[in-house]
């Protein structure tokens, strides 16, 4: 379904925490390291999330600075905000010190305890302004779930419906032709449709629109009310993605659990990223009604035990579950009942205490694997690594913080090579430039090489990367003691194709803060 949301899209965001809630007059965000990529913070209120700033990423340099931009004014306390980032602009990774929220405390505060169902109180005596995607909440969940349910009488609704003004010949055109054109329209677009008359309405709830559905960029105002009226139209559902939805339990697990029972059957792509009413009844029904899921991606999943049910799905090609808690005997499982995986991510599963076994089964079961991410996967060594030289398509190879394989890099000459194009050893100091140079004439089509903290490579391997390595469009040398920065110039005036990064501490680590973070502006 096309996407008719913000201009400014988002790639990640956090939620921050205060002890206290307040009406907030000034949020302060500490950036101390390639500042710039904030666009959004929201504020969290009695119903759902407020808008109080937006705007577009920016480059701003490499110095540390306190961004507290001019904030929306609003009738309710908070102490939770979410900020959103976009990082297109940057150079490098961005980095938070802290967020300072200022604000009026509730004049009664004294007499009500610290947690925030006191706002509720706040919420009856006044309405809150109207929020960024309102109007998409009233119209989903108020409008359509009641009038398509009782087509039988005409509803007061119905009649102000076709009050509306006229619409000429475009109404005479043919139901498919008026079709075709709603297929180009988002779901905020859909539901205005639905109001205009009862033959859009029926129009705009056809099950040819709703095939695929993306609500991230609604995560906001997405209730559960609002699966109660998709289900209705959702009976060709083929991808859904509901990530960042249902936060502070705007979504229930039963309604999401009644929702793949009733729209998840022809189910093949599935994102549930960063959502909190995932748990054992929602994998469950996942496997009982989405047999055809070729994709599930449920990163930062944590409420869930029951991970080796996900074992029952066998035509899986790509699963996410990356900071997830999922075991090793789970893991195992599904690698084994998946021969056509082509991309894993167990990045920082902890659970995982022999990602060995992992790595394994991969190597034994699915020989076209393209992807697979260990990163700071403490269990996994050279033995789990070597296997993977069975996977003859493997593009993408994270071993990043994985410390175990990082005392020595002799594993690299088992890997196939022959069509990698990015490969992570973040951290990994045992690797020396013997172990690269073997990998060189394999990775022809090498397009990213992370060396971030591999202190034992020299400048002279990283010339022979540069120069073999045709396709190569990033490397990462940041803190690698051997490499100085007029070295790094000189490759980017020679390579200006690659772009060369390289991060580092600075010299005198004893000099004081900076200024701007000792007397921050708060007036």
């Amino acid at each position: 379904m096309p996407q008719n949301s913000s201009i400014i899209p988002s790639q990640d965001f956090v939620e921050v925490s205060f002890e206290r809630a307040v009406y907030p007059l000034e949020v302060a965000i500490f950036e101390t390291y390639n500042p710039g990529a904030r666009v959004r913070i929201w504020a969290l209120g009695p119903t759902s999330w407020m808008l109080l700033w937006e705007g577009e990423p920016e480059y701003a340099g490499d110095t540390t600075r306190i961004f507290s931009p001019p904030i929306r004014q609003i009738n309710f306390p908070t102490r939770i905000l979410r900020l959103e980032f976009n990082h297109r602009l940057l150079p490098y990774y961005t980095e938070l010190d802290a967020v300072l929220l200022r604000g009026k405390e509730p004049p009664n505060l004294v007499k009500m305890k610290n947690n925030f169902a006191y706002t509720t109180l706040f919420y009856k005596k006044s309405q809150p302004a109207i929020e960024k995607g309102s109007l998409l909440n009233r119209v989903i969940a108020s409008n359509l779930h009641e009038n398509v349910l009782n087509r039988t009488v005409l509803s007061q609704n119905d009649k102000l419906i076709d009050r509306g003004p006229p619409l000429g010949d475009f109404q005479r055109l043919p139901d498919e032709t008026i079709l075709s054109v709603m297929k180009y329209l988002d779901m905020q677009s859909l539901c205005r449709c639905a109001q205009v008359n009862k033959h859009f309405s029926r129009l705009a709830s056809d099950a040819i629109l709703y095939r695929s559905i993306d609500l991230r960029p609604y995560w906001h105002c997405v209730r559960s009310q609002v699966l109660l009226t998709l289900s209705m139209r959702c009976k060709f559902l083929q991808k859904l993605d509901l990530s960042w939805c249902g936060s502070h339990c705007m979504i229930q697990p039963h309604y999401v659990v009644n929702f793949l029972r009733d729209s998840g059957a022809e189910l093949t792509h599935l994102r549930m990223n960063c959502c909190k009413f995932v748990d054992n009844s929602v994998l469950r029904a996942i496997v009982d009604t989405s047999s055809n899921l070729q994709e599930l991606c449920l990163r930062s999943v944590i409420s869930c035990s029951e991970w080796s049910c996900l074992s029952s799905l066998t035509k899986l090609k790509r699963l996410d579950l990356y900071r997830t808690h999922i075991t090793t005997s789970a893991a195992v499982a599904i690698v084994w009942s998946n021969p056509a995986l082509q991309h894993l991510n167990v990045g920082s599963c902890k659970m995982i205490s022999a990602m060995d076994e992992v790595a394994i089964a991969l190597g034994s079961n699915c020989p076209d694997l393209m992807s697979v991410d260990f990163w700071k996967s403490y269990s996994l060594t050279a033995v789990g690594i070597r296997s993977l030289g069975n996977c003859r398509n493997l593009q993408e190879l994270d071993v990043g913080w994985c410390l175990q394989a990082g005392g020595s890099g002799e594993w690299l000459a088992s890997l196939s090579g022959g069509e990698l194009r990015k490969l992570f050893l973040g951290a990994l100091r045992g690797v020396c430039d013997r172990d690269l140079r073997v990998l060189l004439p394999k990775a022809t089509k090498l397009a990213q090489l992370d060396l971030l903290g591999v202190r034992a490579v020299t400048p002279d391997i990283c010339s022979d990367i540069l120069a073999e390595c045709r396709e190569l469009k990033l490397l990462d040398v940041s803190f690698c003691d051997q490499i100085q920065e007029f070295q790094v110039h000189e490759w980017r005036r020679q390579y200006p194709q690659v772009s060369i990064k390289r991060s580092f501490q600075a010299a005198n680590l004893n000099t004081a803060p900076n200024a701007l973070f000792l007397v921050p502006s708060l007036e």
